[in-house]
């Protein structure tokens, strides 16, 4: 089971930048809609024999065990450094635990910004002064 749910990841892979391309493009309505279909037909029938898509979402702690590093990318405001930036591509897992693809990410890295602690009435400021 492990090597044929293997094998069809990339079909899901092609499926959806298949369906990508075809979005706003000039093909007859019917094409992308059998792209769709086709598409989400692949995926439910992968789902009915265990196989997920792990889809980590902006700002997940990056887990080694579930996602590969592709790039990093510098902190942006809010994120912190050790966290998902973006997905190059989805992983796949088969019943939960085994892991057919891990997901492909951007993980943010720097500094984090640290912010002041908020001073009771400038007391911070006086002190700096002294």
């Amino acid at each position: 089971a492990v090597p044929l749910a293997r094998s069809l990841v990339p079909v899901c892979d092609n499926l959806q930048a298949l369906c990508g391309s075809l979005e706003g493009s000039e093909v007859p309505a019917a094409l992308l809609e059998g792209a769709v279909l086709t598409r989400e037909s692949m995926q439910a029938a992968l789902e009915r024999h265990g196989v997920e898509r792990h889809d980590p979402p902006s700002g997940a702690r990056f887990d080694p065990s579930l996602h590969e590093a592709m790039f990093t990318a510098p902190l942006s405001d809010g994120a912190a450094p050790g966290t998902v930036s973006s997905v190059f591509r989805p992983g796949y897992t088969l019943h939960g635990s085994h892991i057919l693809r891990a997901a492909q990410v951007g993980v943010f890295v720097g500094e984090a910004q640290q912010q002041p602690p908020p001073d009771a009435e400038g007391e911070g400021e006086a002190a700096a002064a002294a």
